[in-house]
């Protein structure tokens, strides 16, 4: 017996496989020359299903529950690699996407509250109790905001009082901003301190003015141009090593834009670059900025097929071509996992801490202020930690435990996070069906040809 239901769009459906002996879920791909084997986590050519199902149901993915009590949480903290402080709530732009515009339920508003050094002093000294002692001597202070340069006495304090602190440790700095702010007295110190900067730039004039835009609506691609001229021109070793770009692209601009302008502009073209989309879940930004979603998905397919021929051709790739590549890469990494953990791709508090302005601790610089977990003052709280990892883990059993893109999902505390509960967004949800079942079609394009 096989029970078809139908998925956008309609050439990709799932069906669910019963036997007297079997009952599996599986996606098609390809105009069904392939399949996706949900409980496996495999890519098979069609021809080869029932041979696969014969033989291979001792491939299907094992999960585990992840344990989780404050002892395991403390035996984690100790390998944390950075805090990320919240310079500053506050912004020079207003950017019409920014997830403190308004457009976004659960999140702050922009604010002149600015993170105090001792605050911040406070934030070190606490972690640094924690993770002094281990093995691995080295760390990293990274700054973020609202516009970290807006308070940039308050980050040079940090700095200097990091490099005491962290005395025969590989101390590393880091920051994003938007450039707009800089002037040589910060750019020689950043480029004194080997600051790590990844400058926010969405592509060419017409897109990046589109949304990055002064309070009077103007727009900064020409500044933050300007500045980046001048620091490969007073600075080039450090230009070529620390700088690095992050683009935010908003599906109501011209995706081909940006893809040009990466690809072809002399002074970005051979940089790092890590390329995001505007937020769909929790928002009503896309209410008020709509889009054509076939025009989208055109482009996008005509890019990649761009990549490919410079692939094929053993032609060198930009940064941001390479980016996409390795998007497609890292779904062949997923199709190896044999293991599967309810956490899914989450950490439990040990890839990152982000300190707030008012010095409250938070997951990451990504999730909303619902869930912080002790401050500078108190510490961590652990009972409150336990707790939150143990609802997340509840949630991801309840929500995604008979998905059937589980294995290849990016579900985190952060997709995860609404008002003070854990829960999906069934706007993440469809839009995560849609770019999975996209990705693997070009994996497989990728594999037939061995590029991959």
């Amino acid at each position: 017996m096989v029970h078809r239901e139908y998925f956008s769009p309609v050439h990709h459906y799932f069906i669910t496989i019963k036997r007297a002996d079997i009952m599996t879920n599986c996606l098609s791909l390809v105009g069904d020359d392939y399949w996706y084997m949900c409980d496996y986590n495999q890519v098979i050519n069609a021809c080869t299903k029932e041979m696969f199902l014969e033989h291979g149901d001792n491939r299907r993915l094992s999960i585990r529950d992840v344990k989780i009590d404050e002892e395991i949480l403390k035996k984690r903290i100790k390998n944390l690699p950075q805090i990320i402080f919240e310079v500053s709530e506050n912004c020079n732009l207003r950017c019409k996407y920014c997830v403190y515009n308004g457009y976004y339920i659960h999140q702050r508003s922009l604010s002149p509250k600015q993170l105090s050094f001792e605050t911040a002093r406070k934030g070190i000294d606490y972690v640094y109790s924690f993770i002094n002692g281990r093995k691995k001597k080295e760390f990293n202070l990274s700054f973020y905001g609202g516009e970290p340069l807006l308070n940039f006495n308050t980050i040079k304090e940090i700095v200097h009082y990091g490099k005491e602190r962290f005395v025969d440790w590989k101390l590393n700095f880091n920051m994003t901003t938007n450039l707009t702010l800089l002037d040589e007295s910060i750019l020689n110190f950043l480029a004194e301190n080997n600051f790590y900067v990844v400058v926010s730039l969405d592509g060419d004039s017409d897109n990046h003015d589109a949304k990055r835009v002064l309070p009077n609506g103007n727009g900064t691609h020409a500044e933050v141009m300007k500045h980046l001229e001048h620091i490969k021109k007073k600075y080039n070793d450090y230009f070529q090593e620390y700088i690095t770009f992050s683009a935010v692209y908003s599906f109501d601009l011209p995706l081909q834009n940006m893809h040009r302008f990466f690809s072809t502009h002399e002074l970005i073209k051979n940089r790092p670059i890590r390329f995001s989309t505007v937020n769909t879940s929790n928002t009503t930004y896309y209410e008020h900025n709509l889009f054509n979603k076939d025009a989208y998905r055109s482009d996008v397919k005509d890019i990649f097929s761009q990549v490919l021929v410079k692939i094929r051709e053993e032609k060198k790739q930009s940064g941001y071509e390479i980016f996409l590549y390795q998007n497609l890469v890292s779904i062949g990494d997923k199709l190896k996992v044999r293991a599967y953990t309810t956490m899914g791709a989450s950490c439990l508090f040990d890839s990152r801490l982000y300190i707030d302005a008012n010095g409250c601790f938070h997951i990451c610089e990504k999730i909303n202020n619902r869930f912080s977990f002790g401050d500078v003052d108190r510490g961590f709280d652990w009972p409150k930690m336990t707790a939150m990892a143990q609802e997340f883990q509840k949630a991801i059993k309840t929500h995604c435990s008979n998905c059937d893109i589980r294995f290849l999902c990016t579900q985190c505390f952060v997709t995860f996070a609404g008002d003070g509960e854990f829960k999906p967004d069934p706007v993440f949800c469809e839009g995560q069906q849609k770019a999975i079942v996209a990705n693997l079609e070009k994996y497989i394009e990728c594999k037939q040809e061995r590029l991959i």
